[in-house]
């Protein structure tokens, strides 16, 4: 319990910081967001964790990716080695916890030091699971396990098996289903352009 509470405690203080960088108060983040004011001043002080749909809506606004709090989380700031120096092997229990709720929406960082890609590991418990997402990168999603939906804010809809692969345009609004009662497994590799953020 302590842990999950110094991760939400950890996420706000990160999600503050980038909030005053970007010169925005509390009632500027409301009118973003579409989040009350005492919500968001909850989350900001680690009293309470975002839903997946709101974590997403929040990190839209702050120009950021939800794995981009990862190195802002640790004590120590991340360092991008060279990648004669970068380990040849990622292990399962090596990855980064992002985001959990309750085990029904999982999201972990595999890579995230790099300033031009990230990659993401998405477990969505079995049974009805589904969220929305919209962020200012491409991704690229692949489905490792189990069997998952897309659909687009355009009213596009892919269904995505063992093995399927799915390109998401940046700013598009999409929500993602699990189709299957079993746990669905999904990588996603994110295309960061950031001088294209800088414009936004």
């Amino acid at each position: 319990m302590n842990s999950q509470r110094n991760m939400s405690e950890q996420m706000g203080a990160a999600l503050r910081d980038l909030r005053r960088q970007h010169g925005l108060t509390l009632r500027e983040m409301t009118k973003k967001t579409g989040l009350s004011t005492g919500f968001l001043s909850k989350i900001e002080r680690g009293f309470s964790q975002p839903s997946i749909n709101n974590l997403h809506k929040i990190c839209y606004v702050l120009h950021i990716a939800i794995d981009d709090l990862v190195p802002l989380k640790q004590d120590e700031p991340e360092q991008e080695l060279p990648a004669a120096d970068l380990p040849p092997l990622i292990k399962k229990d090596q990855r980064s916890l992002i985001y959990n709720v309750n085990n029904v929406v999982k999201l972990e960082s595999i890579f995230s030091s790099s300033a031009q890609y990230k990659l993401d590991v998405l477990t969505l418990s079995g049974g009805k699971v589904e969220y929305a997402s919209k962020h200012r990168y491409e991704e690229i999603g692949i489905v490792s396990q189990g069997k998952m939906e897309i659909e687009f804010e355009t009213g596009q809809v892919y269904q995505m098996d063992e093995g399927d692969a799915l390109q998401i345009p940046a700013d598009i609004e999409h929500t993602v289903r699990n189709l299957s009662e079993n746990v669905c497994v999904s990588f996603w590799f994110k295309l960061m352009d950031e001088g294209g953020d800088a414009e936004l």
